[in-house]
């Protein structure tokens, strides 16, 4: 789960080396009829396509699994195209979800991989997780007694981060009584003025954070955010180290216990990101959210939580519908109830209060959605399930080619839409 831009950056990458090589061999899937969108009740058809220097490869065998969204295979074979095309029957879905057709060649000890995912009335997708009574009522105690104790903020300029235009500084403020603190990447325009913020929250992992500064040379205060109460200065073995040891499951710390979940104090931190935003002098006071995966539920959680959020953007957002592997289809990242021993009453009821769904039931603010069908960590059953339960104001970009990252025309619209909605709010 990286930032989108270094995704962005590899992807155009590739492209370009993909380009200089000769003799490549591609595998692709698309619908052998109609679209990559079709109303329950259809039929699906998946055309594998292999080729060589773009010239079909006739006579081949290529292995295929017919299954829906994150499911285990409801029907698997192989196929010997003729021309380097065959045809596969997917069949049918009767409810809304997501059919995926995975597709794998082996040639000289070389493994090539294909994935194609047709929805199936996507825009009917409802979230399986309950709506606990209280949902709200609960996250209001827990903001306020996250914000007993002082900020106690402290900003440290990072002389050697700088640009011409940017001043870039760490920061870190309080977030509970303990002397817990946040750190965060703050980017912020050098030449006096009010301007508009963002807040960047983190995908998954442990890891030094960078500030956001193209966003600042658009003149935007932006602070990129670090969840798990590390400074941003440390050694990268240090948080491979704690990624890999007292953090490797963060997700899962204390999930039997409602009022001690790890994300409980993330999302604290999280909101009070915000609040640190409005003590600076410069701030024009309005903010928006961004991230994705982790970031994607954390933006939505922050827009829903924190009355002063004005624009939400969130990418193939995590924790989302996470009781979906209860109830018979895909559910969100992390996964937790894929485990069976973990769908107790107890599980299920806590980790409502935490699900992005949830925090989407309560969004009142416009947003940008944006996620793929070939998200194998982020399903497009748990990320749909979100987006078609926001009420708000919102734009959504899928493409059905894209896994567990932006595309470039994804990642530009966004960032257009961002920017351009900062600039003219007041």
């Amino acid at each position: 789960m990286k930032r989108i831009t270094c995704l962005s950056f590899i992807i155009i990458s590739l492209c370009c080396f993909a380009a200089r090589v000769t003799d490549v061999i591609d595998l692709r899937i698309a619908p052998a009829k109609g679209g990559w969108v079709t109303s329950t009740g259809s039929e699906a058809e998946f055309k594998i396509m292999l080729t060589e220097s773009n010239i079909g490869i006739d006579g081949a065998e290529v292995q295929y699994e017919i299954s829906e969204d994150l499911m285990q295979p409801r029907k698997t074979g192989s196929v010997k195209l003729k021309n380097g095309e065959a045809t596969v029957k997917g069949g049918t879905m009767k409810v809304p979800g997501f059919l995926r057709c995975k597709a794998v060649y082996k040639n000289d000890g070389k493994t090539y991989t294909a994935l194609g995912t047709i929805g199936f009335s996507p825009e009917k997708l409802k979230p399986t997780t309950q709506y606990p009574s209280d949902f709200m009522e609960f996250w209001q105690k827990n903001i306020e007694q996250a914000r007993k104790p002082a900020l106690n903020s402290d900003m440290t300029l990072l002389p050697d981060k700088c640009t011409k235009t940017v001043d870039v500084y760490q920061v870190s403020y309080s977030v509970s009584n303990s002397g817990k603190r946040f750190y965060g990447m703050l980017a912020m325009p050098k030449a006096p003025g009010k301007y508009p913020a963002m807040i960047q929250y983190p995908g998954a992992g442990v890891y030094a954070i960078d500030a956001p500064v193209s966003y600042a040379e658009q003149g935007i205060i932006a602070m990129a955010l670090g969840i798990h109460a590390i400074p941003n200065n440390l050694d990268s073995s240090l948080y491979n180290a704690i990624g890999n040891g007292i953090l490797s499951d963060y997700p899962s710390i204390n999930m039997d216990r409602l009022n001690d979940y790890y994300y409980q104090q993330v999302i604290r931190g999280a909101v009070r990101a915000v609040d640190f935003i409005e003590t600076l002098p410069e701030f024009n006071g309005c903010v928006a959210t961004y991230g994705g995966s982790q970031g994607g539920y954390l933006s939505i959680a922050v827009a829903a939580l924190h009355p002063s959020v004005k624009f939400v953007v969130a990418n193939f957002p995590a924790m989302s519908d996470l009781a979906g592997y209860a109830n018979g289809r895909a559910g969100g990242w992390p996964h937790i109830f894929k485990n069976k021993d973990n769908c107790t009453s107890v599980l299920l009821k806590n980790l409502s209060y935490y699900d992005t769904v949830n925090f989407a039931r309560n969004i009142s603010v416009p947003g940008f959605y944006a996620f793929g069908f070939n998200d194998l960590t982020c399903a497009p059953t748990t990320t749909y399930s979100v987006y078609n339960t926001v009420t708000a104001p919102k734009t959504l970009y899928t493409t059905p080619l894209s896994g567990h990252f932006l595309l470039t025309e994804q990642a530009d619209a966004e960032r257009k839409a961002l920017i351009d909605f900062l600039k003219s709010c007041n």
